[in-house]
């Protein structure tokens, strides 16, 4: 079959249909709980997701205001797959070089692959280590940086301490975290079919969850608001905060690629188990739950309101009726060394 259209027929060809949402074809079993392959994809390490965390051009003007393109050496702290650190490198100095510490090995491997397949072996190397003590001298860099750490860390200010140690006098901190409690309850406001009560009663179940995280030592999964006073502690100057300016778009058919991908993600999520509660499956989001305080006798309730939370985003994905902005509270916290 041809895909031009037939020259004699004087009607116009129909219009391409639009692309359907990528629905997995059924629930899918998540990697093993705590290994780095199961945070690979619960963060989108594997796919474009992350891609779609930022505008360029609001990254061009941070970088304007914070001069970026005088900076020639780098450290990303918990690197991942690199991401963070590929998404700032084209707006340092163009000799800059940026090295990646995480504890992971199979996060510095994933990265140093994506480094090498992108032509960026020679200024991107990756490492082995704890952000608690990083493994390079005192003030030998011009920007020390993460992406999504501080919120994994039990004590985000032994941390940012380690970060401003190695930076050099005028070097910048910058730091990108969220708020998750505010995105939970942004997303909230649309939805499908959750009453008032509800939604208060979910916004419970994740500032409890959220409690039990900081509880168990796992970080602050709203750390975001603490970072300015964090960075005054540890000695740091000039600060400043701001907010990204992008927020995750769903309108139907669904269409443009940075929606596709949002989709996708979050499907895979709801049908990984993860969706639901703070702490993602159910033994997981009943262990947090408790350690922040939690009515056991609450628990099932808010359990099964959860997932008929979840079961409700994916019908209305499928269905192409989930519509709207989600909001997102990610802010970048810099300051610099005296």
């Amino acid at each position: 079959m041809s895909d031009r259209a037939d020259p004699a027929s004087s009607a116009p060809p129909a219009p391409p249909a639009p692309p359907a949402p990528p629905a997995p074809a059924g629930p899918v079993a998540p990697p093993p709980a705590g290994t780095p392959d199961e945070y690979s994809w619960l963060v989108g390490f594997e796919g474009d997701w992350r891609d779609t965390w930022w505008n360029r051009d609001f990254l061009d003007l941070v970088a304007r205001r914070l001069d970026l393109a005088r900076v020639r050496t780098a450290v990303d702290v918990g690197s991942g797959a690199g991401h963070w650190g590929r998404t700032l490198l084209p707006l340092l100095h163009p000799d800059a070089t940026l090295v990646g510490i995480d504890r992971e090995a199979a996060f510095v491997a994933q990265a140093t692959a994506q480094a090498q397949a992108r032509g960026l072996a020679d200024r991107l190397s990756y490492r082995q280590a704890l952000a608690e003590t990083l493994p390079l001298p005192d003030a030998s860099a011009d920007l020390v940086t993460c992406q999504t750490v501080l919120i994994h860390v039990a004590d985000p200010r032994h941390v940012l301490g380690e970060m401003r140690r190695i930076l050099r006098p005028g070097g910048l901190l910058l730091a990108a975290e969220p708020n998750n409690f505010a995105e939970k309850a942004a997303s909230l406001v649309t939805a499908p079919g959750l009453s008032r009560e509800g939604r208060l009663a979910l916004l419970t179940l994740e500032a409890t969850c959220q409690d039990g995280k900081k509880a168990l030592g796992r970080g602050d999964s709203s750390v975001g608001e603490r970072l300015p006073t964090l960075f005054r502690d540890v000695g740091l100057q000039d600060i400043r905060a701001c907010q990204s300016d992008k927020c995750a778009l769903l309108l139907p058919p669904y269409d443009a690629p940075e929606q596709r991908e949002e989709l996708r993600q979050m499907l895979s999520w709801i049908d990984g188990g993860i969706w639901l509660g703070a702490g993602g499956t159910r033994d997981a989001t009943h262990e947090l739950y408790l350690a922040g305080g939690g009515d056991p006798a609450a628990f099932e309730a808010l359990w099964a309101l959860a997932r008929r939370e979840a079961s409700a985003w994916r019908e209305a994905a499928l269905s192409r009726t989930l519509s709207g902005a989600r909001g997102v509270t990610f802010y970048l916290i810099s300051g610099r060394a005296p």
